[in-house]
């Protein structure tokens, strides 16, 4: 382990994945791995352009193929091509249970209607941008009910924010307590939208929750136990200069 006097700061680049054809259909993916688009390809060539000229001394991702392809590639493109990649099943997106694979319009308007509003924009106006994450709880309680009549096992159903929240914390600790005793530095994570958001919820309620597009990244700092978002949220800045 390395002496804490002389460990270096801790940032954590948590980004989104890239492009799926689930997101192209307006599908439910959750915890589905639906491939990545030709054109998610080139979203992961800017934005790891976009990345040159960080290093990075670690890399973490969720277990689907879209998160490892958008981690491996950034790291490609942004010349950290000999950082290898930990694989981490707590950083995959919400699991949404009897609704994976099924429109998003239609799952999310069964959601709002279960917590009492007539849209998704009726939720943002009187929640905000925690109504995101309130989804979840709406399709946990739908899918407990088991309102679509399918035979998916108790383990398999929706899970609810707290769970979500939970695991996401539990694995971002551990990226970050790795990164210290390897001596700090900085550390590439790739989740997705709403996990990602549960997670910064819990680091900070007040943050922007809006929907973040693909790449969409948020800086972090960790020091003694603790997070704190640096900089905007779901910033789409790497993506943009990569482009250029």
């Amino acid at each position: 382990m390395s002496d804490t006097n002389s460990t270096a700061p801790v940032t954590i680049y948590l980004a989104r994945h890239t492009k799926t054809t689930s997101n192209a259909m307006g599908l439910m993916q959750g915890w589905s791995d639906f491939p990545v688009t030709r054109e998610g390809r080139e979203i992961i060539r800017c934005f790891g352009r976009g990345l040159k000229g960080i290093t990075f001394t670690a890399a973490w991702c969720g277990t689907l193929q879209r998160h490892y392809e958008t981690a491996r590639g950034a790291l490609d493109y942004s010349g950290n091509e000999s950082v290898s990649i930990t694989r981490d099943p707590d950083l995959r997106e919400d699991n949404f249970g009897s609704f994976e694979g099924r429109d998003i319009a239609a799952s999310t308007q069964a959601a709002m209607d279960e917590l009492g509003y007539a849209s998704m924009q009726a939720g943002l106006d009187a929640i905000g941008t925690k109504a995101n994450l309130d989804l979840q709880d709406a399709l946990y309680a739908l899918d407990q009910r088991n309102v679509l009549n399918t035979d998916l096992d108790a383990e398999d159903r929706a899970e609810s924010s707290q769970q979500v929240q939970d695991r996401m914390m539990r694995a971002m600790t551990r990226i970050g307590q790795s990164a210290e005793q390897q001596g700090g530095g900085n550390v590439l994570v790739v989740s997705s939208g709403l996990s990602l958001r549960q997670f910064l919820y819990r680091v900070d309620p007040e943050a922007d929750l809006s929907d973040q597009g693909n790449t969409a990244t948020t800086k972090l700092s960790y020091a003694d136990g603790r997070f704190t978002i640096v900089g905007p949220v779901g910033s789409t800045e790497y993506y943009e200069r990569g482009r250029q």
